[in-house]
């Protein structure tokens, strides 16, 4: 993932977070910058459309466990459907 992917992931994060911080990064939780249920399924679409692909439920995603918590995971997620894009 290159350096303007995670800056457009970061952008759309804050674009959709109740509360604006100064800057995020990858340990930054969804939680702590307002980031709630219907915010995060804009998050999801906004992020669909940006990089081209389908982001699955959390469960069916290599590397992450469970629900969107952090930056990071948001960025794992974006970052593995990327590479696997044909």
């Amino acid at each position: 993932m290159t350096e303007e992917d995670t800056k457009a992931i970061f952008d759309i994060l804050l674009e959709h977070a109740e509360q604006k911080p100064q800057s995020i990064d990858a340990s930054t939780s969804l939680e702590s910058i307002g980031v709630e249920s219907l915010a995060l399924v804009e998050i999801i679409f906004d992020l669909e459309e940006r990089f081209d692909i389908t982001i699955p439920g959390p469960g069916e995603i290599d590397g992450l466990d469970s629900d969107f918590k952090t930056a990071g995971d948001v960025i794992t997620a974006v970052s593995g459907l990327i590479e696997e894009k044909p």
